[in-house]
């Protein structure tokens, strides 16, 4: 992999890995627009430890070799670290028709980013390269960097909840041609519930309903003129109130389909 040998060379990290790293054979996958990840499995196997190290997506995964669990199961794998005191699954292989499909997923993009195993990048990768990828590992690990990643921020990832609820919000806005605002009630929310959940996939339920019930010119209107601003909150049960412009979806985490629920809400009271 370029980057790392420019990288080895310039931190002078050969010197710091040795034939005894605990570290199996490595592959690389590559993204359409130069994206590459290398997964490189930790010694003994059965432990199904590895480390994945990202490059050129422009995320904070980016020259991080990050410790993953590795899981296997009717033919799906996932690599699952720690960020923010939660589960983050970084790369799963999926199974469809025959053919394997990769995703990578890194913080600040919401979508997946498709990558196919490299064959001849994979061949390239070198001794020196896997071990520069443990050294950076065992680098992070002592001065703090990987336990900063995996520590529990709250405001941290409410800000990104937030930041995906905008995004929603834009679409629906730009759909109804509405300037609807929404808020996510924090105070509602705790932290095993951040911890656990994606909190802002959850309060996108109305805006995505609403969304939809904008594709006719009457549903636009009325929607213009009935629905100012959206909040929403976490509690014991579903349910979806609005007054005076403003509506109040409570989400629960174990309730389901709950854009429908939505649907037939506005459908029947806006």
């Amino acid at each position: 992999m370029r980057i790392i040998l420019t990288a080895i060379i310039a931190m002078g990290l050969v010197g710091c890995a040795t034939t005894r790293a605990p570290i199996g054979a490595g592959k690389v996958f590559s993204g359409p627009q130069g994206e590459e990840v290398a997964v490189i499995p930790l010694l003994p196997e059965q432990e199904n430890k590895a480390l994945v190290y990202v490059q050129g997506t422009g995320s904070e995964f980016d020259g991080k070799a990050l410790l993953h669990e590795h899981s296997a199961s009717d033919g799906k794998e996932d690599y699952t670290t720690t960020l923010r005191g939660s589960d983050y699954r970084t790369l799963i292989v999926r199974s469809r028709n025959g053919t394997r499909n990769h995703l990578l997923s890194v913080p600040g993009r919401n979508d997946s980013i498709t990558v196919s195993y490299d064959e001849p990048r994979t061949q390239a990768l070198m001794a020196a390269d896997i071990y520069f990828i443990y050294s950076m590992y065992e680098k992070q690990k002592a001065d703090g960097t990987l336990a900063r990643l995996a520590a529990f921020d709250r405001p941290g990832t409410m800000a990104g909840h937030d930041q995906s609820l905008a995004e929603t919000l834009k679409s629906m806005n730009k759909t109804c041609g509405t300037s609807v605002t929404a808020s996510i009630v924090w105070d509602s929310i705790s932290d095993d519930l951040l911890k656990t959940y994606s909190i802002a996939s959850f309060c996108e339920n109305p805006l995505t309903a609403l969304e939809k019930l904008c594709d006719t010119n009457v549903g636009k209107r009325i929607i213009r003129e009935k629905v100012r601003q959206v909040r929403c909150q976490f509690g014991d049960a579903m349910k979806l109130s609005i007054d005076a412009g403003q509506v109040t979806w409570t989400t629960q985490q174990d309730a389901s389909n709950q854009e429908d629920f939505a649907i037939q809400y506005f459908e029947k009271n806006l």
